[in-house]
């Protein structure tokens, strides 16, 4: 890292911080933008979807994670078996 402009690591976290800041502020304004063009009925309708996507979107995290937890149990069953199955054999 010969020629790394930032001096330390925390110099880029806190860089990567404000650069993540300004994103989310940038995404609510244009959240904001797109509200003020439709109609006001339209804005209570696009806070039920907001919300259900919201939901949606952890119920799939949740479900994802259970599956990673399965997969890990079956592997290291497996990997149990494969362990169990080993027999030390003396050849004299």
């Amino acid at each position: 890292m010969e020629n790394c402009v930032f001096s330390s690591r925390k110099e880029v976290a806190k860089m990567n911080k404000e650069i993540l800041r300004r994103v989310k502020t940038a995404g609510e304004y244009q959240k904001k933008a797109i509200r003020a063009l439709l109609p006001e009925k339209v804005n209570g309708h696009l806070d039920a979807i907001e919300k259900e996507l919201k939901i949606m979107v952890m119920e799939m995290a949740a479900e994802m994670w259970k599956e990673g937890k399965k997969r890990e149990a079956c592997e290291e069953e497996q990997s149990a078996e494969r362990v169990s199955k080993v027999k030390k054999v003396d050849i004299a």
